[in-house]
């Protein structure tokens, strides 16, 4: 993109504020001339009024069509009844400006017509701003104040379709547009003996409740709309969605890395009928993303050697081996024990580059009842309802108690 171009992109609404206050000058001169010298109409006064009247018209249909992009039928002639008035009120105030400067006070002029004028453009500015065409709050506003900053639309027919009868049930087909989340989770407590996604809240939950900000927002607007918000369980394959959104790229741990979060992230979609424009969205553009720098430290540092072309093709991921049911093995425990892990493995995470320097979460949800170290006292006090908000509670509380006494039993005798 040129540097013309960034500077347009930049500052379009102003430029195009400034283009249109331009042609609302010419359209005014060209009734007043239209109806004083061509209609002829022997009266100043209603020539004035009429040049006005149509101006202002053409003014706000440029403004909202080009400048402001209100786009939708609801509310419409609010916004032409708030649009006339907010006029109205400027063109009262700059003839005041001129009364009270000029014929009371005997400022030049041309001075005070100057300052007045610049004034009233940026007061119209800011009345059609901020007042006729204010933004409602809408998916944008909703998904900032979550703390969601990563979204991105793309039509479905780019993404990978993977279970089909849940669009279907819901719905929805193949022209649907799904708005692909990112959710970063890491947050400032780092756990003793938990991976970082054990140790926040279950972020099912955290989707539940966004789905029905979301689904209410869409409800209250666009009535017969189909919206769904998915998480896990989705139609679509996931980070393949997350790498065509411009999201992240897959590094060689297999796993969805985003350039600020690094892999400390989960995935949500909302999938709906409804178009860009409607949401005040537009797609994402397809662009080249930084990837992976395939500098083998996740390989180096995987525990079990299961990453990468040559790994040992018998050999398990930590994580899985933490999240079995049964009895484990000597081994197994030996594995679990030494690197210092109840469940889950972070280990080819934290040795990423992109770790080094990556941002913590800044969704609230993930800050809150962070547990640091899982012993049988905290787990002990957990409540099963209590317990079915952690991400490890999907399992059963057997595997992770088993879990839990072999780190006691281990602490214990490291202690010993």
């Amino acid at each position: 993109m040129s540097k013309i171009a960034a500077l347009f992109k930049k500052y379009k609404e102003v430029i195009l504020y400034l283009i249109v206050g331009v042609l609302t000058t010419a359209v005014s001169f060209l009734m007043q001339w239209l109806f004083s010298d061509i209609v002829v109409l022997n009266n100043e006064g209603l020539t004035t009024l009429i040049a006005w009247f149509v101006s202002v018209l053409f003014a706000f249909f440029a403004s909202r069509l080009f400048v402001f992009e209100s786009k939708g039928k609801k509310g419409f002639f609010m916004e032409l009844l708030l649009f006339y008035a907010s006029r109205a009120a400027t063109g009262f105030l700059e003839i005041g400006a001129m009364w009270l400067f000029v014929d009371i006070l005997s400022f030049n002029k041309w001075a005070v017509k100057g300052i007045a004028t610049v004034v009233i453009i940026i007061l119209n500015y800011i009345l059609s701003k901020f007042l006729v065409f204010r933004k409602k709050r809408g998916l944008k506003s909703i998904l900032k104040k979550w703390g969601i900053e990563y979204y991105a639309m793309v039509p479905i027919s780019r993404l990978k379709v993977v279970k089909e009868y849940l669009l279907t049930k819901n719905g929805l087909d193949e022209n649907a547009n799904v708005i692909m989340m990112l959710l970063p989770y890491r947050s400032k407590i780092v756990p003793k003996n938990l991976t970082v996604y054990a140790s926040v809240k279950d972020y099912h939950e955290l989707v539940d409740k966004l789905a029905k900000r979301l689904e209410g927002f869409i409800q209250k607007n666009f009535s017969d709309a189909k919206f769904k918000v998915f998480a896990d369980h989705s139609p679509i394959d996931e980070v393949h969605a997350a790498c065509v959104s411009g999201l992240g790229f897959i590094g060689d741990n297999g796993l969805l890395i985003n350039e600020k979060y690094s892999s400390f992230v989960f995935l949500g979609e909302c999938i709906t009928n409804l178009s860009p424009e409607e949401l005040g969205l537009s797609y994402a553009e397809e662009k080249d993303v930084v990837g992976c720098l395939h500098c083998g430290k996740c390989k180096a540092s995987c525990p079990t050697g299961c990453i990468g072309s040559n790994a040992d093709k018998k050999a398990e991921c930590l994580s899985a081996i933490t999240q079995k049911k049964g009895a484990l093995t000597d081994e197994e425990i030996a594995l679990m024990m030494k690197n210092g892990s109840i469940w889950g493995c972070d280990a080819c995470q934290n040795a990423c580059p992109y770790t080094k320097n990556a941002s913590f979460t800044p969704i609230k949800f993930f800050n809150e009842d962070v547990i640091d170290t899982l012993d049988l006292k905290t787990l002990n006090g957990l409540s099963d309802e209590e317990l079915g908000k952690r991400p490890f509670a999907w399992r059963g509380r057997g595997v992770i108690l088993r879990n839990v006494e072999i780190y006691e039993k281990y602490k214990g005798g490291q202690d010993g």
